[in-house]
């Protein structure tokens, strides 16, 4: 089993050429753990000289995506795993869940501030993906172009 507070680089020889990293943190899929992931996400914006708006804005959608997999996916059991990887002026971070989707029926009158988390990452990033393995599980993928000049509006 991965122990809980398993935060290592994916590339034990360091940041590679042009400041390219991989690096993962592992944690219960706890709520009481996102604090721990939105340290993840501080440490690996301001390494990949982001502003500190940008920075707020990955911790926040990051943030988001993790509480989405604890609450959906139900099974404290698994890890929440999210890694950041800096390449080619894209950092892309990949939060990975193995549990069992779940869909909830809250009351009605719980129901009017929900369905807000995805539009909020599809905002704060550059480029969203989201993805459901057969065998169970959900990877969301979430990244921000380092040029912002790049990114061309829709």
């Amino acid at each position: 089993m991965i122990p809980a507070d398993d935060l290592r680089p994916l590339d034990a020889r360091g940041p590679t050429e042009g400041g390219a990293f991989d690096r993962i943190i592992r944690v219960e899929a706890e709520t009481s753990r996102l604090a721990d992931i939105r340290h993840f996400v501080e440490e690996a914006a301001t390494d990949a000289s982001l502003d500190l708006e940008r920075i707020f804005d990955c911790k926040v959608a990051v943030s988001e995506a993790c509480a989405n997999a604890v609450e959906h996916a139900g099974c404290h059991a698994v890890p929440l795993e999210v890694s950041a990887r800096l390449r080619a002026g894209r950092l892309t971070f990949v939060v990975t869940d193995n549990g069992p989707f779940r869909t909830l029926s809250p009351s009605r009158e719980n129901t009017r501030n929900r369905g807000l988390g995805m539009p909020l990452m599809v905002a704060l990033m550059d480029e969203v993906s989201f993805a459901r393995a057969p065998g169970g599980g959900t990877t969301v993928s979430l990244s921000v172009l380092l040029d912002r000049a790049a990114v061309q509006p829709v």
